[in-house]
C-alpha cells in the first residue's frame, strides 16, 4: 500500500466536503480526478468507508483547516 496516498485521501475526506460528496458517489473517480493513485487493494478497503463519519470529524475541526 502507498501510505502517503491513503493519508492524502483520508485528509481530503476530512477537510473537503465537496470531495467527500464526490467520493461517496464514486471513490475511484473522485480520487482519480485529484491525482490520488491507489492500488486495487487500497480501493477495495476504502470503498467500505462510512463517509458521513468524516463529516462528523470535519465539524469538530477549526474552520481555518477546512476547504471552502
Amino acid at each position: 500500500m502507498s501510505q502517503i496516498e491513503v493519508e492524502r485521501l483520508l485528509g481530503r475526506l476530512i477537510t473537503d466536503a465537496d470531495f467527500r460528496s464526490r467520493a461517496a458517489c464514486s471513490l475511484e473517480k473522485a480520487a482519480g480526478k485529484e491525482g490520488i493513485v491507489l492500488s486495487v487493494e487500497e480501493m477495495s478497503f476504502l470503498n467500505h468507508i462510512n463517509f458521513s463519519k468524516f463529516g462528523l470529524i470535519a465539524e469538530s475541526l477549526d474552520d481555518s483547516i477546512i476547504r471552502k
